[in-house]
């Protein structure tokens, strides 16, 4: 026995003398043949988004293995040297120092893909409250004190609407990179003003090494770090700016940036003001 999927609907059928029947005529449909392709088509569609999925995650595999691997290195080296006998104190701090610091990196790196991995899986929400900026952005500057940074807001900045702890996460990486890729002890600028749109554009500003043309549109890639061959001190994981596009747009927010080569950056995002937000 053959079972038929159809489809049943009624419209008027018309007499030869163009007379309008009492009862409407039955037409069926058998649908096999297009639930067949819709079935097929949704398949085709799942298929392709698991292999992208698939492709990302292997791409996330290989690019975590190449961060650790560095580290690990390090770490290795120094503890089969700290096991040699005849180093003496300074010799041993040294090392030491070298691991601490490794450490130091695989902590942030770790802390820094788990943080990644929740915003993408949609763990991490927002929870948007109501908050003073000016008041945040000067708890932001506090932690980086005696380093010198100024200030510019507009006089009546109206409180804001985001969640305080991931606003605060995002402005603490910006002028830590800020910080890093500066000379020393040089002044960086922080900035808030109202937009005609009704949302307040927050910006961080350096004077420092500026990203290459070259370097600027894979800056929020996961693990891409703009290399200076005269600063190859400069630490980090490469997830901070990836990190920082993703708490920005949890806010309904835009991350963007404005950059010369060897004379500084400036980042901006935005953020809606509690009236824009509860309209």
């Amino acid at each position: 026995m053959q079972t038929l999927i159809i489809s049943v609907f009624k419209m008027p059928l018309f007499s030869n003398e163009g007379s309008l029947p009492s009862l409407p005529g039955h037409i069926m449909v058998d649908l096999v043949d297009e639930l067949d392709a819709e079935l097929a088509q949704s398949l085709i569609l799942e298929n392709q988004s698991l292999r992208e999925q698939i492709a990302r995650h292997t791409q996330l595999l290989q690019l975590l293995t190449h961060q650790l691997a560095t580290p690990l290195t390090a770490l290795n080296g120094s503890v089969h040297l700290l096991a040699d006998s005849e180093l003496v104190g300074h010799q041993r701090q040294e090392f030491l120092g070298v691991v601490e610091q490794q450490i130091r990196r695989l902590k942030e790196l770790l802390a820094d893909m788990v943080a990644l991995h929740d915003l993408e899986t949609g763990k991490l929400e927002a929870r948007p409250t109501s908050f003073c900026l000016q008041r945040l952005i000067d708890e932001s500057i506090s932690a980086f004190a005696p380093y010198p940074i100024t200030y510019h807001f507009d006089r009546v900045l109206p409180d804001v609407w985001g969640d305080r702890w991931q606003v605060s996460q995002v402005l603490v990486n910006l002028l830590s990179n800020a910080i890093k890729y500066s000379p020393n002890g040089h002044p960086i600028e922080v900035g808030a003003s109202l937009e005609p749109s009704g949302w307040v554009q927050v910006w961080v500003k350096d004077y420092g090494l500026g990203i290459p043309e070259a370097d600027q549109p894979f800056l929020f890639e996961r693990f891409y770090r703009v290399k200076h061959r005269d600063r190859q001190d400069i630490g980090g994981t490469g997830l901070g700016l990836s990190l920082c596009k993703l708490l920005v747009e949890n806010q309904g927010g835009k991350l963007g940036f404005e950059s010369t080569h060897g004379k500084g950056s400036r980042f901006y995002f935005t953020l809606p003001t509690t009236e824009t937000a509860n309209r």
